[in-house]
């Protein structure tokens, strides 16, 4: 359940998302070149954090589950995490940002998932606490993709155990980065499909999930453009905690995130494009409608003339100038003949001025 939190003071702890997972779960690595030690931790046992703060090793924890603050809240008192830090981990509704603080830096992203079934996006706000030996990251729910990097962590495999708590924050969000192409590729076989129904048939619902898409796009772009800048400020600034080797890692994973901001807006004009197809097909559609529906009129008016004029009924015995086809033995097939003859005659009239 969401919380309000208006007019409260700032650095106040209060979860403004929904509640992901039943019970927070933490995890920690603690590695060197040499070794590494993994362990998981209950919600109650925080206090085994303390040892990880002064560790000479390089510590990742991960805690996921944001909804319990006591537990976000003892984990700041433990690393010493500034209040107002902590209350926008909490706030699940930040835009990512980064902020620099004396002993580390404070990092705000968005992991995305494409829900194919609901053709919608899946983001989940995952906050960094970037330390000199330790690296804390905080999930709203379990399931991620940094499977592979827990892998190479406990496999030596790489250069992850062999360098810092600043690349391993790279390559973590390297990867969220990498999964945003995957996002790329299912977004753009969706705006296929619904370029494929505009040129075939458009249907009622494809407009529907014209703007759906649209939206999902207008999502996505406001999770990877400030991304964008976060990197390009880590890559300017010089931080002692962060290896001059890494920064190299930093510009190539900036240029990635640009080609996706790209490709986002490139996105963003296709389906304006459908958007505008679609409703001039509709317009095309409607006065196609229009132009069958006037034809007909314009056939029935003339026909409409005839048949009220011998409506009138003004019998030839009165008067020799009242209608003296009443009085026909073929005075009915011949009106009927006329009237064949006027549509007839429009038809090909129609067709001359290529109305038809």
């Amino acid at each position: 359940m969401k919380r309000n939190k208006k007019g409260m003071s700032p650095g106040s702890l209060v979860f403004t998302g929904e509640k992901k997972v039943e019970e927070i779960k933490i995890s920690a690595f603690d590695f060197n070149a040499s070794r590494v030690h993994e362990i998981n931790i209950s919600e109650q046992e925080l206090s085994k954090l303390k040892k990880y703060k002064s560790s000479k090793n390089v510590t990742w924890i991960n805690i996921c589950g944001i909804h319990n603050t006591q537990v976000i809240d003892e984990t700041g008192k433990i690393f010493g995490i500034h209040p107002l830090v902590l209350e926008d981990i909490l706030n699940v509704n930040h835009g990512p940002k980064s902020d620099e603080y004396d002993d580390y830096v404070f990092i705000v992203t968005k992991m995305i998932s494409y829900n194919n079934e609901l053709n919608e996006l899946n983001i989940e706000q995952v906050s960094f606490v970037l330390g000199k030996k330790f690296l804390i990251t905080f999930q709203e729910r379990e399931g991620d993709v940094f499977d592979l990097i827990r892998e190479k962590i406990r496999s030596n495999n790489g250069r992850i155990r062999k360098s810092g708590a600043d690349y391993l924050a790279y390559r973590l969000i390297d990867t969220m980065v990498d999964n945003y192409f995957t996002v790329l590729e299912k977004i753009d076989e969706h705006i296929e499909k619904i370029e494929d129904s505009l040129l075939v048939s458009p249907e009622e619902g494809t407009l529907q999930k014209i703007h759906s898409i649209k939206k999902e796009t207008i999502r996505l772009k406001r999770a990877v453009s400030p991304l964008r800048d976060i990197i390009y400020t880590l890559e300017r600034e010089q931080y002692s905690f962060i290896a001059k080797s890494t920064y190299i890692y930093l510009r190539d994973l900036h240029d990635h995130i640009k080609q996706i901001a790209d490709n986002v807006e490139n996105y963003r004009e296709v389906i304006n494009g459908l958007q505008e197809v679609y409703i001039s097909q509709s317009g095309q559609k409607m006065n196609e409608i229009v132009k069958i529906l006037t034809i007909i009129s314009t056939i029935f008016i003339p026909l409409t003339f005839i048949v009220g004029i011998y409506g009138m009924n003004f019998h030839a015995e009165n008067s020799p100038w009242n209608m003296p086809e009443l009085s026909w033995k073929y005075g009915y097939p011949f009106v009927i003949l006329v009237m064949i003859c006027v549509v007839i005659g429009m038809l090909i009239f129609f067709k001359r001025k290529k109305w038809l």
